[in-house]
């Protein structure tokens, strides 16, 4: 019974694991300047919205600036303060709310479940 349960569990793990284990990685790789693993972590419509915005901002630099949503999104900004904690909230199939707490602020962060696994939503 208990070799079932680890072996399902470690089966979640392959397809994302929980949305507070994905906000982790997500956290992880924003942390340590890793821009393309944490763009791969946003869910498929805030990497949508960003590379649009990447396009526009690229066209009116002359292009100057690179066509690199991953590297307009996260390289050169400040790093984020560690977390304090990660906490489910809610859940509703595959849409997840997050409460994250770091450097003495909370915020509560939209989840969603692709199939490659729970990514993080920037919203509108």
């Amino acid at each position: 019974m208990i070799l079932a349960a680890l072996t399902l569990a470690a089966c979640d793990k392959a397809r994302g694991g929980s949305p507070a284990d994905a906000y982790l990685s997500f956290s992880r790789a924003v942390q340590r300047g890793d821009a393309k693993a944490a763009y791969s972590l946003l869910s498929s419509r805030t990497q949508q919205k960003l590379a649009a915005r990447t396009k526009e901002i690229s066209a009116a630099s002359g292009m100057a600036i690179k066509d690199d949503p991953a590297a307009l999104a996260f390289s050169g900004a400040p790093r984020p303060d560690p977390l304090n904690e990660v906490k489910l909230v809610g859940q509703d199939g595959d849409r997840a709310t997050l409460e994250v707490k770091a450097g003495g602020r909370s915020e509560q962060i939209t989840m969603l479940k692709e199939t490659s696994g729970w990514k993080v939503d920037l919203g509108d």
